[in-house]
């Protein structure tokens, strides 16, 4: 009586693809996932929203947060409710697929420029783990 979680793991894929395609206008490709967070279970007949946002650029990498709401709209005793979080990091990939420069993000408001903080935090953490020098978490 659930959805399965490889079912909204693909759809949160193909969200944060669209999301890096239209930043990037190129090809795309995913290049990690954080944690999927999987907050609670989605019954088979809820309506889902999947939405995503881009929250940091680095050179040659884009970070998108998606995020996966639930409404059970025939059941108004229920409220709509997240049922999952993760975050999507893509590159840009030329033709013969080799990494393009990513278009930087510019923030703008208050929140988009904590958000970019945040990936910029974790863009880094990621950078000295895969070189080796991993950093204890804040």
């Amino acid at each position: 009586g659930f959805v399965h979680g490889g079912v909204t793991m693909k759809l949160m894929d193909e969200v944060a693809g669209i999301v890096a395609a239209r930043h990037c206008k190129t090809n795309i490709v995913t290049a990690s996932v954080d944690a999927i967070n999987f907050h609670d279970k989605i019954r088979k007949g809820f309506v889902i929203t999947i939405s995503g946002r881009m929250t940091f650029t680095s050179n040659k990498s884009m970070e998108i947060e998606v995020l996966v709401d639930a409404d059970p709209v025939v059941d108004s005793s229920q409220k709509r409710y997240r049922a999952a979080s993760a975050f999507f990091t893509y590159v840009s990939l030329s033709q013969e697929g080799r990494s393009l420069p990513v278009p930087q993000l510019v923030p703008e408001t208050e929140d988009e420029k904590k958000r970019f903080e945040e990936g910029k935090g974790r863009y880094l953490q990621m950078k000295a783990k895969r070189q080796g020098h991993v950093e204890p978490q804040p």
